[in-house]
């Protein structure tokens, strides 16, 4: 292998563990598995966490919903956002819940549906602040919409939900903002209920909001950060740990001499007797270019044999080159560039993105490696 992402089965267990233990008895987690699981691969991963005990799953697309579903993954599948309402028949005759994003939208797949003589299983979708899809909830007219979407011919609504855009930012007025959201979705919730509307399944709190908002549990928590391993709400942290190492073989060593370049326009020069691996991964594989060794400012790392070796260069599409003059390395050698303490979050800091970024991005030319 070339380079290989090693999936921790274990500590994916002990997280979803962790996660359990804090919610209260029947609320359930929503696996959010889009982006291939972020990075760790969405099969393995579903077929594990259904042996946890997981039975509901998030995904993007209608094409992530459907090749789950056809690799034999059984359960709930939410598609969060948006399908083309002309493959409403798939959704539905493959157990897909669709995410409700407007009313026209809603109509729109009830219509389809019903003329098929199906109904289309739906999640009510309430922007409460993250304005980017969802029912408006802010006059008793959006209201009363809600309450007429719910019986729109064809449709079958299990579920409502809505999404967090600051549970776990640190900045200014987050919270205030994260408590204005839940509000809202809250007045939506006592609405429904006074119309005598079961609402379904209710389901706001992402991985950020899990330990830090209790109040915002409800029947679901969607948990995809915690669940891989990260905390992105630093200041209500739980036990969790990254479930992936990406290793990459070396190729070869080679000792420069004083004003050799390395890679392409030549943003590296040597000092002199500096030995330089070229280890088998590059952006292609989903390695951001960003990371490229830069002459000041910070650039990304690689660990040989537990020893932390600076990138040198502009990283390529298939290569990149790091800089092995302090460690007991040789051609064959596996660099790690994610795991063993050096995190998602470290190569995020280095490339000027973020730790979902960086997981999203590993791609399918890189093997994916399961153990216990």
């Amino acid at each position: 292998m070339r380079n290989w992402l090693e999936v921790d089965l274990s500590k994916l267990q002990s997280n979803v563990d962790t996660v359990k233990s804090a919610l209260p008895e029947n609320c359930e987690i929503i696996a959010v598995v889009k982006a291939n699981a972020y990075g760790h691969g969405e099969v393995n991963i579903c077929r594990a966490l259904d042996s946890m005990g997981v039975r509901r799953y998030a995904v993007a697309s209608l094409e992530e919903a459907m090749y789950i579903r056809e690799e034999g993954i059984g359960g709930d599948i939410l598609v969060l956002s948006y399908i083309d309402p002309e493959d409403v028949a798939k959704a539905a005759n493959n157990n897909i819940t669709l995410a409700a994003i407007s009313y026209p939208y809603t109509e729109e797949v009830g219509r389809i549906a019903a003329s098929l003589g199906l109904n289309a299983k739906m999640h009510m979708k309430i922007n409460t602040g993250m304005n980017r899809v969802g029912f408006d909830c802010r006059t008793d007219k959006d209201l009363e919409l809600i309450a007429d979407a719910y019986r729109v011919p064809g449709t079958e609504f299990t579920g409502i939900f809505s999404h967090f855009s600051s549970s776990d930012d640190l900045s200014e007025g987050a919270e205030e903002y994260t408590r204005m959201q839940l509000a809202n979705f809250e007045k939506v919730l006592d609405f429904l209920e006074k119309k005598g509307i079961d609402p379904g399944l209710r389901h706001i709190s992402n991985s950020g909001g899990i330990g830090k908002y209790k109040e915002a549990r409800f029947d679901a928590v969607r948990c995809g950060a915690l669940m891989y391993g990260y905390n992105t709400a630093f200041d209500a942290p739980m036990d969790v740990h990254p479930i992936g190492t990406w290793r990459a073989k070396i190729s070869c060593i080679r000792t420069l001499e004083e004003g050799d370049a390395v890679s392409y326009s030549r943003h590296y020069k040597a000092k002199g007797g500096e030995r330089i691996a070229t280890l088998c991964v590059g952006y292609a594989d989903g390695y951001k270019r960003a990371l490229s060794g830069k002459e000041d400012g910070p650039r990304g790392f690689v660990l040989v044999n537990g020893v932390r070796c600076p990138i040198v260069g502009n990283i390529c599409m298939d290569q990149m080159m790091a800089d092995v003059s302090g460690a007991e390395a040789q051609a064959g050698d596996a660099a790690v560039l994610m795991g063993e303490g050096y995190t998602a979050d470290d190569l995020a800091d280095a490339a000027g993105t973020c730790m979902h970024d960086i997981l999203a991005s590993i791609g399918p030319r890189v093997e994916r490696v399961y153990v216990q």
